[in-house]
């Protein structure tokens, strides 16, 4: 019998012996799989990334693509103001009118591309609030009362291109006229006696 318990102490030592090592099997298995899913969330995340770059430079092109032109529109504003002011002048001169009917013809074809492209004229009026977002002052202007901030004179044009403003309004603009105080000029003539 010492045998037979002998034997079944063994196996049973084997057995517990197989448990322990299944046990550790299972363990470092779960560690490398525990493993493989942190290296798969942090590909995952890099894939984020990734693709909210791309995302972004894709945004980035498509505003350069839509605001390309911007700089050359910009460019041909000056001539085309200078076209308006020319087309101002009349004459009972024959030829030169037909001269400036020339100028006028170069000018709408001019003004039409631009217009196509997306330029669009920032419409003010004499009156209106200050709006510096659309808006350039070339000149305060003292005005009695209390009307500040108000466009007296348009200057020049302003245009947008596409959404932007690529060229704000030149503008003159009230602003209110300061009163001399009384009591200074009466500190200075007691000054002078």
């Amino acid at each position: 019998m010492e045998k037979t318990e002998k034997v079944v102490v063994e196996e049973n030592v084997e057995a517990q012996a197989d448990v322990v090592e299944e046990k550790d099997e299972r363990e470092v298995l779960i560690k490398e799989l525990e493993d493989k899913i942190t290296n798969l969330k942090n590909e995952i995340e890099s894939i984020k990334k990734s693709a909210a770059d791309i995302v972004n430079r894709n945004k980035q092109i498509e505003s350069e693509k839509k605001y390309a032109a911007s700089d050359l529109v910009h460019k041909l504003l000056t001539p085309m103001s200078y076209f308006e002011g020319a087309l101002k002048f009349k004459s009972d001169d024959e030829k030169f009118n037909n001269f400036l009917k020339g100028f006028d013809m170069v000018y709408n074809l001019l003004a039409d591309a631009l217009f196509s492209d997306g330029l669009k004229e920032i419409v003010t009026k004499i009156g209106e609030e200050f709006n510096p977002r659309i808006h350039e002052v070339t000149e305060l202007l003292e005005v009695e009362g209390d009307e500040t901030d108000k466009i007296l004179e348009i200057v020049q044009k302003g245009y947008y291109y596409k959404d932007r403003v690529i060229k704000p309004v030149k503008v003159k603009v009230s602003k209110i006229k300061v009163i001399e105080n009384n009591e200074d000029q009466t500190d200075q003539t007691s000054d002078q006696e």
